[in-house]
């Protein structure tokens, strides 16, 4: 705001972690609203998600800067630049399919300015795109940029529902994707059936890791599977547990299977 230091805007224009910019003092701007910055010498045009104060480290003269709060033109300019980025989909694809590259597709978008254009798309392998690059750049007479994404990031763009039954949340509002490993599946004890345990990308599903630390602490108050122990109705086995009811699931010695509270069940 006016009077106040300049601050760190983090400006969202596509997918991912928001641009941070530099936000001169002297342009009023809040959360919210959609500015015009320059970035790396083309203009773009997003929303401001957030502010943070400028640190010792950073050199504001080496980041984006915001340049105005979006006008009423800017505002419709946007609205027409996405409409054109759309348009722009079809051909990148048709170009794709022209020079027969195993690619698909993700996003095209223009920059604000329209100096640029951006294509992500998701392949298996390495692909030569040097020759769709030249007819893309003929035919709309823009810079054309390509980057291959991960199956995750095509989810992201793509979205759909989970199994859950809600929007998936890569395309919500998680901005990073953390690892994920099938260990975490077996901690909360879900079955090993690849539909289970996988989102619509095909790879491990996201959720996983939500709540994987907790049962985990939950699970340490446990005995571990197939540990010999005593209960009420006697001594046995362990053969399953039910990490957030915590109670055991014990085969006694004459074979017969009962479920204990945790706290009533001790080392044999």
């Amino acid at each position: 705001m006016e009077g106040e230091p300049g601050r760190i805007a983090n400006l969202s224009i596509d997918i991912g972690t928001p641009t941070r910019c530099h936000s001169p003092a002297a342009i009023a701007v809040h959360e919210g609203d959609l500015c015009v910055a320059d970035v790396e010498g083309v203009l773009e045009c997003g929303p401001i998600v957030s502010f943070e104060e400028i640190g010792p480290h950073d050199d504001v003269h080496r980041l984006p800067t915001l340049v105005r709060r979006a006008t009423l033109q800017d505002q419709t300019r946007s609205k027409e630049t996405a409409l054109m980025s759309k348009m722009a989909m079809e051909k990148c694809v048709a170009s794709a399919k022209r020079h027969n590259l195993e690619m698909r597709v993700a996003r095209v978008r223009f920059t604000f300015d329209r100096q640029v254009l951006s294509i992500l798309f998701c392949s298996e392998g390495r692909v030569d795109f040097r020759e769709m690059i030249k007819d893309l750049a003929a035919d709309l007479h823009v810079r054309v940029r390509m980057k291959q994404i991960g199956v995750r990031d095509e989810a992201a763009i793509l979205g759909g529902m989970g199994p859950c039954g809600r929007v998936m949340c890569c395309c919500s509002w998680m901005k990073h994707f953390e690892s994920i490993n099938v260990r975490m599946a077996k901690t909360q004890r879900i079955s090993m059936n690849p539909n289970a345990i996988s989102g619509m990308c095909g790879r491990l599903r996201c959720c996983l890791r939500f709540e994987n630390d907790v049962y985990r602490d939950l699970d340490r108050a446990l005995p571990r599977d197939g540990a010999t122990v005593s209960c009420p109705d006697g001594r046995g086995v362990v053969v399953d547990k039910n990490v957030t009811a915590q109670t055991v699931r014990i085969r006694l010695e004459g074979q017969r299977i009962v479920e204990c509270p945790a706290e009533d069940v001790k080392p044999a």
